[in-house]
């Protein structure tokens, strides 16, 4: 068991002011003293939650366990974080980390994502890629879901989010707890007959969602690459 009782909560940046808020709504990250090392903590009642009152625990075991078995899927590309160790039975996830998110270069505006990672399109597009041609979908696609490692690589974690494109549709009620006031509609506009469709929630997703929350917003480009629309 990995000692977590000194590590810090990680937070992303508000672009407007600047200002730390939760990255999720589900897991609790914390990073290690070296920043190398990220934990998900699947529990309902970290303090990092609190304000997330409709989250129960048969929700996050839900999400917990997609994340199990999604990131043990994409473990096999370069761009999926390693697992470092995954404690069951208090519901740790360890992943290897790099000190921060693409969220936080895109809210200093001292820096600048082209000269950091000038290939950060290119890599993204190559992600989404590889999970379409691989049967899957990722409906996390935040800047704070992607970070660069220490050769310049981009990878991307938040892995209870993906879903099988054979396996597209998913009972409503059975996520409804973390569905916040301003992703209603986001959801309703792919939901069918009580049924979220991944397929339309992703592909909208990429052709409208993300605008606003990328600073530079490359996916509506990428959908049209992906689908050929």
């Amino acid at each position: 068991m990995i000692d977590i009782s000194n590590w810090d909560y990680f937070y992303k940046l508000d672009y407007r002011g600047g200002h730390q808020v939760p990255t999720n709504m589900l897991y609790t990250p914390k990073v290690n003293q070296e920043k190398n090392i990220m934990c998900m903590i699947w529990d309902e009642t970290e303090p990092y939650q609190k304000e997330n009152t409709k989250i129960t625990k048969d929700l996050v075991d839900f999400f917990f366990a997609r994340e199990l078995e999604f990131l043990s899927k994409f473990q096999k590309f370069s761009w999926a974080p390693k697992v470092i160790d995954i404690d069951i039975p208090n519901k740790q996830v360890f992943i290897e980390f790099n000190k921060e998110t693409l969220n936080h270069i895109f809210a200093d505006k001292t820096r600048d994502i082209n000269i950091e990672c000038p290939d950060w399109q290119d890599q993204i597009f190559k992600i989404l890629q590889d999970i379409v041609d691989s049967g899957f979908y990722k409906m996390a696609l935040y800047p704070h879901c992607f970070f660069i490692d220490e050769n310049k690589k981009l990878k991307t974690f938040d892995f209870y989010s993906c879903s099988e494109q054979s396996q597209r549709y998913l009972e409503i009620s059975k996520i409804a707890g973390m569905i916040g006031q301003q992703s209603v509609e986001r959801f309703s506009s792919a939901t069918v007959d009580g049924y979220l469709d991944f397929d339309i929630f992703f592909k909208n997703t990429l052709k409208t969602h993300l605008s606003g929350q990328w600073p530079i917003n490359p996916f509506p480009e990428f959908y049209e690459r992906l689908f050929n629309d």
